[in-house]
């Protein structure tokens, strides 16, 4: 392999995409295009997996925890970080900061609500309160690895 064939291969992967590519003993694809698969798909994946787990946890009649012996607060910091810093990376540069912690704190809020029709559960304001902080550490933690993922591709 060439030089040049190598920093193709590595350039074509710096738009947020990787390729597979053929080996020395394998045939390599006749339209490399069929085979780019943008490295967001599997991140929203994730996004709309923890959506659907928190939804499902926050409506079930039955409390689940993870049992740390903090309480459920720890488990929702822990939730709405991960949801949002989720959402954060899979929809980077198309949807706004400001934009994707609202939606996440409009979404704690609105499974806070449905509580009130949910069998053994109740809304409480103070799960919201951290849920909402959850959702602000996902972003930041975002951020920071956005900032991190831009330095080293710049050296």
């Amino acid at each position: 392999m060439t030089a040049n064939a190598a920093c193709g291969m590595v350039a074509s992967c710096l738009d947020h995409s990787f390729v597979v590519i053929g080996h020395e003993w394998g045939m390599p694809p006749a339209d490399r295009s069929f085979l780019r698969v943008p490295k967001t798909y599997p991140i929203r994946v994730a996004a709309a997996g923890a959506a659907i787990i928190i939804t499902a946890a926050s409506l079930s009649s039955r409390s689940p925890t993870i049992g740390t012996g903090l309480g459920d607060k720890l488990d929702h910091l822990a939730a709405y970080s991960a949801l949002s810093l989720l959402v954060s990376l899979g929809w980077s540069g198309r949807i706004a900061p400001g934009m994707i912690v609202g939606a996440a704190i409009g979404f704690g809020g609105l499974l806070e609500l449905l509580q009130h029709v949910s069998p053994g559960r109740q809304a409480d304001l103070a799960d919201f309160a951290v849920n909402s902080l959850g959702a602000l550490v996902g972003l930041a933690v975002a951020v920071l690895v956005r900032r991190v993922v831009a330095a080293f591709s710049r050296a």
